[in-house]
């Protein structure tokens, strides 16, 4: 198993924790030392922090069509107006 697939695995059982207890108000400190080894403040800080990237992934996602249309568009402009006569 690489370094990753832990970290994903670490990530995954971190949410899978986090909405569980959610319709409870969040987990209970005593429930989190044991299972995750930090502090009830700690896992929120963590969980925030994959939602924030989850997030920025799917944005990412989201507009990786768009930017790709726009680097072809800006590459076709170069070329042209490299390639027009009486260019500076």
């Amino acid at each position: 198993m690489s370094g990753g697939d832990i970290a994903d695995r670490f990530t995954h059982d971190i949410v899978t924790f986090m909405r569980s207890w959610a319709p409870y108000g969040g987990p209970p400190a005593d429930e989190v030392l044991p299972e995750f080894g930090m502090t009830r403040d700690q896992l929120v800080r963590r969980y925030q922090e994959i939602l924030a990237h989850r997030a920025a992934e799917a944005e990412q996602m989201r507009l990786k069509p768009w930017l790709a249309l726009r680097h072809n568009a800006s590459r076709g402009e170069a070329s042209r107006s490299a390639s027009a006569p009486g260019t500076p």
